[in-house]
């Protein structure tokens, strides 16, 4: 049944802090279709090149981000939030200018791809450790509600932008990257209506940056609860996340014959999937069996993949990238949650960012792999090698980490999903 009781937060505060969230995401959303569609149609780039670009538009962020986590664990985060989004607005607009003197280069788009890493990478934590401070969940709250919410909007609000950026053969690319800046531009405004959050410990604020990544890691090493889940989830995302980032593209490209339109629709597919089930969890009691729940998504993952090696029709192959992203919500969202629950106020954003860099860490490595499994195997042969690495992981995480039997903390009420 489903648990009426909402996330206890200011209204009008939530309000403007989901407003930004959504803005934010839609912006990412674009840039999630016009980097692979500007590599892929305009350069004509290889499948290895196309992997090294996706490496570097998610590697600095990951390892950017620990330091982000440090630095919003000592600063004011309403300000400090403000500031980085107000920043991001920058390099879409340069982006455009380059694009309208006809001067678009592959290493151009490396430039633009690092740099909203970068920012990304202080963005990040600084967003999602505001989000307990915002939402301030009563005591014995459920916190696994607050983070679905947040990340129902995330996925859904990358769907739209993914709508928006596949039209960019209709509108061009400079449009959309002015239209990215200006969403940019409103995130910053709605951080400036949430109020003040100073740091949780004013002593720590003059403390080392390498001293607190290092605490923060060593905290999430050290937590029996997060440790086996980020292990699951760092292979995982070298095994899977490269065919998202690398081999969709070129699926379109070389096996469909599709342009901007279609890449856009099999994200928005996917992120679909993720959005809708993010929304589910958040809107009933706790999934009290989490490590299982966690590992039997990766079922999910396989199969998928297992039809794409058919070459299904784009129809399917959007329906595919769907369920994929049903199992993938839920599995994120109750990783992020197991975080949420373990980490303390004052280590927080520490520990958010490091979880991050661990569970998508897999991403830069899967994409880089992934471009050269394609160029030698082909696409649809391509898909076939994480499928058999991930029974290898998962069996390998069953009978040597207790993931398999964790299970949601006694406070939190048990649903009936299990």
């Amino acid at each position: 049944m489903a648990d009426p009781s909402p996330v206890t937060a200011p209204p009008e505060k939530l309000a403007w802090y989901m407003r930004g969230l959504w803005s934010y995401f839609i912006s990412a959303g674009i840039q999630s279709v016009l980097l692979p569609s500007l590599l892929t149609f305009e350069l004509h780039v290889t499948s290895d090149q196309l992997g090294i670009a996706q490496m570097l538009s998610m590697l600095p962020m990951l390892l950017l981000g620990l330091f982000g986590g440090a630095a919003a664990d000592r600063a004011e985060l309403r300000h400090h939030l403000m500031r980085l989004q107000l920043l991001s607005v920058l390099p879409p607009l340069m982006l455009a200018i380059v694009i309208l003197t006809d001067n678009l280069s592959y290493s151009f788009i490396l430039a633009y791809a690092i740099m909203m890493s970068s920012l990304g990478g202080f963005v990040m934590p600084a967003r999602d450790s505001l989000l307990s401070r915002v939402a301030m969940m009563r005591q014995g709250g459920n916190i696994q509600k607050a983070v679905a919410l947040a990340m129902a909007g995330q996925f859904l609000g990358q769907v739209g932008g993914f709508m928006l950026g596949g039209t960019a053969e209709y509108f061009g690319a400079h449009l959309l990257l002015v239209a990215q800046s200006a969403l940019l531009a409103f995130a910053a405004f709605t951080t400036s209506r949430l109020d003040p959050a100073p740091p949780i410990h004013v002593a720590d604020v003059r403390r080392s940056p390498l001293r607190d990544v290092k605490a923060g890691l060593l905290a999430i090493w050290e937590s029996d609860r997060i440790r086996p889940v980020l292990i699951f989830q760092f292979f995982g995302g070298v095994l899977f996340m490269g065919v998202f980032m690398v081999l969709f593209p070129i699926l379109i490209r070389d096996i469909y014959q599709g342009d901007s339109f279609q890449i856009g629709l099999l994200l928005m597919s996917f992120f679909t999937g993720i959005g809708i089930s993010s929304f589910a969890v958040s809107r009933f009691r706790a999934i009290r069996h989490q490590g299982r729940t966690i590992m039997m998504t990766s079922g999910i993952s396989v199969s998928v993949m297992l039809l794409i090696h058919l070459q299904p029709p784009i129809w399917a192959l959007c329906l595919l990238a769907a369920v994929w992203g049903l199992g993938g919500g839920i599995a994120m969202t109750i990783s992020r949650s197991i975080v949420q629950e373990t980490a303390t106020d004052a280590m927080r954003a520490r520990m958010l960012a490091g979880f991050t860099l661990g569970t998508m860490g897999g991403g830069p490595i899967g994409s880089f792999l992934t471009g050269y499994a394609i160029h030698w195997l082909g696409p649809l042969d391509a898909v076939l090698l994480p499928c058999g690495l991930m029974v290898v992981l998962w069996l390998s995480i069953f009978f040597f980490t207790p993931l398999w039997r964790m299970e949601a903390p006694r406070h939190v009420p048990e649903g009936p999903h299990d």
